[in-house]
């Protein structure tokens, strides 16, 4: 399993509640909540991330694929080590 695949997974385990009626978070969402908690425009992460707005709009909204290496960048951008997030939040 992908680095990403399994950071998804250990935020959906530690936000989502059982029993609500979503049963998780897609990796948009997931940009999504902490691009508004830095504060950060689309664009803004766009231009932090070296990628195009319409990539950052894509991938928040669910719509169109985008690849590991632009998921990447993006977290990177938003300040986030994949690797010891999911560890931390696995532990």
């Amino acid at each position: 399993m992908s680095d990403l695949m399994k950071l998804c997974n250990s935020i959906n385990q530690c936000l989502v509640r059982p029993g609500s009626r979503r049963d998780e978070l897609h990796i948009g969402e997931i940009v999504y909540i902490l691009r508004v908690k830095s504060r950060l425009t689309q664009e803004d992460l766009a231009q932090k991330a070296k990628v195009c707005a319409q990539t950052v709009k894509r991938l928040e909204g669910g719509k169109g694929k985008v690849s590991d290496f632009t998921c990447r960048a993006i977290f990177k951008a938003l300040g986030v080590h994949i690797t010891l997030l999911t560890k931390l939040l696995d532990d």
